[in-house]
């Protein structure tokens, strides 16, 4: 009761300020995969935090607000019992809603820098894969057709969208060196080849950037050039024709 208290009031606050909020416990879990199962705390699709399936510690995702509450140490042990719930029913699911198919859904990918890439300078690249059903997805990268260690690489575990199809993000950190390639390949039960994207270090220097700015400034001046002397045409049209 406790617990559910705590969860009403967050719900219902927002409510005063005239807006919409939504908190959300996310319980998932599928079969002979219970290393993959996830016990989730979101708020407007922000995750709060997670526990661990394995050695069920309790993780927040959101570090500069960890000060400013403390989650409840009975967390550990709802896990174990809602996740241990949730393999037991799945049986009884499928024989009740007549062994349905499961939805297989391919999974879309974006793959962009955390920061403004500098060459020489360390930064992160981001592999976005959503849209996805069921987990698990691989994940894996490569520099100039080699594949990277995984010393670099981490990633998060599963988030849920809106429509329960999920999403993850995978993170390989990087010391920018102009014409580098990288790839993010991901394999998944929906695809029948793996699905990768490449993203190639382009680095504008102040050169080219006043290139850029000079080939602007033409046009547009070309541009304003026709337009004055339309103008003009026009206006010496109308003081020709007879009154």
């Amino acid at each position: 009761m406790r617990n559910m208290f705590l969860v009403l009031l967050v719900v219902c606050l927002p409510t005063h300020s005239q807006s919409k909020h939504l908190l959300r416990w996310l319980i998932f879990c599928q079969r002979n995969l219970s290393s993959d199962a996830q016990y989730d705390l979101e708020y407007d699709g922000d995750e709060l935090l997670y526990v661990d399936p394995v050695t069920y510690a309790i993780v927040q995702r959101l570090p500069e607000f960890a000060e400013q509450w403390t989650p409840d140490p009975q967390l550990p042990g709802d896990t174990y019992v809602s996740i241990g719930t949730c393999l037991y029913n799945i049986p009884t699911c499928i024989k009740g809603e007549k062994n349905p198919p499961e939805a297989i859904v391919a999974p879309t990918t974006q793959m962009y820098p955390r920061q403004q890439v500098e060459l020489g300078v360390q930064n992160t690249l981001i592999c976005w894969v959503s849209d996805f059903h069921p987990t698990p997805v691989s994940i894996t990268w490569s520099r100039n057709g080699q594949t990277v260690g995984q010393g670099d690489v981490s990633q998060t575990q599963y988030y849920s969208n809106k429509d329960f199809s999920f999403r993850i993000f995978s993170y390989l950190s990087f010391t920018p060196q102009e014409g580098d390639i990288y790839s993010c390949t991901v394999e998944h039960i929906s695809l029948f080849e793996p699905l990768t994207r490449f993203w190639e270090v382009e680095v504008h220097t102040d050169h080219q950037v006043m290139e850029t700015a000079v080939c602007v400034c033409g046009v547009l001046l070309g541009v304003m050039g026709v337009a004055a002397g339309v103008w003009f045409i026009r206006k010496a049209n109308r003081s020709l024709s007879p009154l």
